[in-house]
């Protein structure tokens, strides 16, 4: 089961990429190449991305990508947020008539859902480039 989709693991790579070279511009080639987003895909999330005004775009030679505010100002919560409109919770929540039988589960996994968002609410991009690797 995945807990976020590809295009939040994608925008989540991209903006961590942004943050460790923070403040400087990342091209769209040296973040393919780093990210290993497809071709195609990684335009249109850099673009949800600015429009919901979370990184800045330049055109030009020295131009590419950039975080609009530094990496401690930005939680993963707000950049899963910037390409998902719905979250799973949201989903359980707005399901429709909703079966005795399951009603308990449906409770347990919106609270795990609500712990769950509060932890990326709470871990910053600045935490992730700052903090030795923990597996």
């Amino acid at each position: 089961m995945n807990m976020i989709s590809q295009t939040e693991e994608y925008a989540l790579r991209a903006m961590t990429c942004l943050a460790f070279r923070y403040p400087d511009y990342m091209t769209r080639d040296q973040l393919f190449e780093v990210t290993q987003v497809p071709h195609a895909y990684l335009p249109k999330i850099m673009l949800e991305l600015n429009r919901t005004g979370l990184i800045r775009s330049q055109r030009g030679h020295n131009g590419g990508y950039t975080l609009l505010r530094p990496p401690s100002e930005t939680s993963l919560l707000n950049i899963i947020n910037a390409v998902n409109t719905t979250s799973l919770r949201e989903t359980l929540t707005q399901s429709a008539s909703i079966s005795t039988e399951i009603s308990q589960l449906h409770q347990h996994l919106i609270a795990s859902f609500s712990r769950l968002e509060l932890a990326l609410d709470q871990t910053s991009l600045a935490d992730l480039i700052t903090q030795p690797e923990t597996l």
